[in-house]
């Protein structure tokens, strides 16, 4: 039943693209930042950035929980701000096709923020297929308009609360009639927890919580054809 499904929340990284080098140049940033700008002894780096990603979603969000003294901006800007977007990230004209022949509207959903999140889209060529990005510098900047202490405010995917906040960030939509699509089978889990639908991106196998599997974004009219009538 297409009525079923009224909006669209996206994942961007691995799931609307692949790059094995850019997830590996995004690490050695992330070492070399924690490593440079926190004073972490550089044999610790990877090891520290490596847990705090997998307890907490997020190595930023782990970093802040755990009392570093990171500025988000700066973060960002030295985590993302040299990679080769334009060696990494060509065109996919098929993607913004079949983008375009959705009919509802499209959120993108991202644990990163929003200058990574549109320099991405820009260089694929889809970023007009998308209403807005919901990003986790939004999060960040709710968290510091509620006041206190904003690192025991923050949270991410694939928290309860992150759910919650891109339903409303996306026009109020219903957890029942949104479909969520990620490469995180965490995040999947989390996503059918509350109540959405969900596209397990990048494996044809489903993990947990997923409705549909696929290897990859373009496969979405082969899982889910009724998205289309």
């Amino acid at each position: 039943d297409a009525k079923a499904t009224k909006v669209l929340l996206v994942d961007l990284d691995g799931t609307l693209y692949r790059s094995q080098q850019l997830f590996e140049d995004v690490r050695v940033n992330i070492n070399d930042y924690v490593t440079n700008v926190l004073g972490v002894p550089r044999e610790d780096a990877d090891e520290l950035s490596g847990r705090l990603y997998r307890e907490y979603g997020l190595t930023i969000l782990g970093l802040m929980s755990e009392k570093f003294d990171v500025d988000c901006d700066h973060w960002h800007k030295e985590v993302h701000g040299n990679l080769d977007y334009e060696k990494l990230l060509p065109k996919n004209p098929a993607l913004k096709d079949l983008l375009d022949s959705l009919a509802m509207p499209k959120y993108i959903f991202t644990n990163a923020d929003r200058v990574h999140a549109n320099v991405c889209l820009e260089h694929i060529g889809i970023k007009e297929c998308f209403e807005d990005i919901i990003s986790f510098d939004c999060i960040v900047d709710w968290a510091k308009g509620q006041g206190g202490d904003v690192s025991k405010k923050v949270f991410c995917k694939p928290e309860r609360e992150s759910f919650e906040f891109a339903l409303k960030r996306a026009g109020g939509a219903e957890a029942a009639t949104t479909m969520f699509l990620d490469d995180s089978a965490a995040n999947i889990k989390g996503a059918k927890a509350v109540g959405l639908q969900t596209v397990f991106v990048g494996n044809s196998e489903p993990c947990e919580g997923a409705d549909h599997a696929i290897e990859n974004f373009l496969h979405l009219k082969d899982a889910a054809p009724y998205l289309w009538t």
